[in-house]
């Protein structure tokens, strides 16, 4: 009973069902895959066709973003291209302008080249030495040319003969004498002349006052510069003592170079002052020399032909070259 009741099913069922099984397995992947999607649920079947488009859409895209990708690399080249022709452009104007800026360059140093070669000058000069050396000369200089300039404006400026002689306030008939034969403002019979002498006249006692400020400023010069080296000296002292202290012996505390104090405005003012009693003494001997160019009342006094120059005349032109010397040497080392 119980064998006969397990035997109820086909034999031809139950011999199909492992050779299906068998021929789908034995089979390629396509057909497995048919096999599979046939026997697969209806909710399956409508999934895998869903999906079916949308990859075919996929490499639809992939294929028309081939071309895309293929363009691009052309491209590229001639971006870079672009980008040389640019650096280039660029490296020319980087030339002219380094080309312009060389010019201008040689320029500028051909117009600064004597200022600078005189900023040498005075730096290898204006040392502490040649400072103090320069400024007490400078107060010699000073009160040499006011001796020079007080004798110029009372001793003869026009020599003629006989032994008289014209200076800035007459005619003396001896040139010996004190007194005076004609005063200028007494010469009636050549107005040239007696206002060029009155104008030497002038200009004599401007320049008497400038050189006497320029003594002064002079000697404040040389005041402050010993009160300078007073405090360098006893500041170096301490240097040496701290140097010596620390095992450097004061290196670097002597050199020679070094200027003593700044003179400052004080030096401006003197510039100042020199440059004007300059100037007067320039007009005051300039007039006197004009006198024997112009032939002033030649033709009454005779004086291109019998007078020359006198003493005071010599006196005033030496003052003031020499002022002239020392004021470049005191511009430069001071």
């Amino acid at each position: 009973m119980m064998h006969g009741s397990g035997n109820t099913v086909p034999q031809g069922q139950h011999q199909n069902g492992p050779e299906s099984d068998s021929e789908s397995y034995t089979g390629s992947s396509g057909s497995y895959t048919e096999s599979v999607s046939q026997n697969a649920p209806p909710q399956q079947q409508q999934q895998q066709q869903q999906a079916a488009p949308q990859s075919a859409s996929k490499s639809k895209r992939t294929d028309h973003a081939q071309p895309a990708s293929h363009n691009n690399r052309h491209a590229a080249p001639q971006q870079f291209d672009e980008g040389d022709d640019d650096e280039h452009n660029d490296q020319n104007k980087g030339q002219g302008r380094s080309g312009k800026d060389k010019a201008r360059h040689m320029v500028n140093a051909a117009l600064n080249a004597p200022a600078a070669r005189m900023r040498a000058v005075s730096a290898s000069l204006a040392g502490r030495d040649s400072q103090r050396v320069t400024i007490y000369v400078f107060f010699c200089v000073a009160f040499i040319h006011l001796l020079f300039i007080i004798l110029s404006c009372t001793l003869s400026q026009i020599d003629v003969q006989g032994g008289g002689c014209y200076t800035f306030w007459g005619y003396k008939a001896n040139c010996d004498d004190v007194s005076y034969t004609i005063r200028t403002s007494l010469i009636k019979n050549c107005g040239q002349l007696r206002s060029t002498l009155q104008t030497g006249a002038a200009f004599s006692i401007m320049s008497i006052l400038t050189s006497t400020g320029i003594f002064f400023l002079a000697w404040m010069l040389c005041g402050r510069l010993r009160h300078a080296n007073y405090i360098a000296r006893h500041q170096k002292r301490y240097q040496n003592v701290d140097g010596a202290s620390m095992g450097n012996d004061g290196e670097g505390n002597n050199k020679n170079t070094e200027q003593t104090f700044n003179a400052g405005q004080l030096k401006l003012v003197t510039i100042i002052v020199v440059a004007i009693s300059l100037a007067f003494e320039l007009i005051a001997w300039a007039v006197i020399a004009g006198i024997d160019t112009q032939h002033y009342c030649d033709d009454v006094y005779h004086l291109s032909t019998t007078g020359t120059y006198g003493v005071g005349f010599g006196l005033g032109l030496t003052a003031w070259i020499l002022e002239i010397i020392v004021y470049v040497v005191y511009i430069v080392v001071v």
